[in-house]
């Protein structure tokens, strides 16, 4: 089995996503954007996972706008296949969801469980 390439802007996201630090989670993909433009895949992926970061950020600080950034980004990320760049898309897209259902406690919810992003495992040749 050959190593999955993670795009490094990716790995340094899911890093800050998964530390709750949501603004600089959507900062380093923005900044990857022009090196993945030529697949399409790839692209709504890193569009549909800034809207989501930057939702989670509007709600953790609580400014208005974090519903709409949920939605968007999980209506980016529905039609992608359940692992999409190494990234396991089906518990993430689930937490949206949940989260949106009950938009009025996602801060709450944000300091008690944190949505996190999850890669596949890699196996490594021996």
């Amino acid at each position: 089995m050959s190593l999955m390439p993670y795009h490094p802007a990716l790995l340094r996201s899911i890093k800050d996503f998964n530390s709750g630090r949501y603004f600089e989670a959507h900062e380093h993909l923005e900044e990857a954007l022009d090196a993945v433009e030529g697949n399409a895949e790839v692209w709504e992926l890193f569009v549909g996972l800034i809207q989501i970061a930057v939702g989670y950020h509007k709600h953790a600080s609580g400014y208005p706008g974090g519903e709409k950034m949920l939605s968007l980004g999980l209506e980016k990320v529905a039609a992608l296949p359940d692992v999409c760049a190494g990234i396991r898309l089906e518990e993430l897209r689930q937490r949206v969801q949940e989260d949106l259902a009950e938009s009025g406690r996602v801060q709450e919810r944000l300091q008690r469980e944190p949505p996190r992003i999850m890669l596949v495992p890699v196996k490594f040749r021996e």
